[in-house]
């Protein structure tokens, strides 16, 4: 990949980006498993949105995605991580993903991803195992 990738780190003013992407990426996945009533949705993302926990990713300089991680102290906890639909399966979700496994080299990354979403093959292929499961969602696991 040629283009100018770049992680940033979230502002307020990026609420609206975040929860547009959001409904874009997941709804989809999530009405297989329960319905989606956006103003519900729309709620729950604006208690859970942590600015200081999440970075935007920037493709020359254009806001492609975000995601969002805490340090729990044990481990990384990748909570939410998503890219633009018209830009999966071209290598960029893999890309941040080897980044951010270079900075948390010396960590466990943990995750969780619905059970039907494809993004589940990325993380495998980056050496993430499933460890458990619940009704709708596999939890992951990456050693250091």
């Amino acid at each position: 990949m040629t283009e100018k990738i770049d992680l940033r780190p979230a502002r307020t003013e990026d609420y609206a980006f975040a929860l547009g992407l959001y409904v874009e990426t997941i709804k989809p996945y999530t009405i297989a498993f329960m319905p989606w009533v956006d103003t519900v949705e729309n709620a729950r993302f604006a208690r859970l949105w942590a600015p200081a926990d999440t970075r935007i990713i920037t493709l020359e300089g254009a806001d492609i995605g975000w995601l969002e991680a805490s340090d729990t102290g044990a481990e990384i906890f990748l909570k939410q991580f998503y890219l633009s639909p018209a830009l999966q399966r071209q290598g960029i979700g893999t890309d941040v993903m080897q980044r951010l496994i270079v900075e948390w080299q010396a960590r466990p990354i943990v995750l969780t991803v619905l059970k039907n979403n494809p993004a589940r093959r990325l993380y495998e292929r980056l050496g993430f195992a499933v460890i458990g499961e619940t009704d709708m969602k596999f939890m992951m696991r990456r050693e250091a």
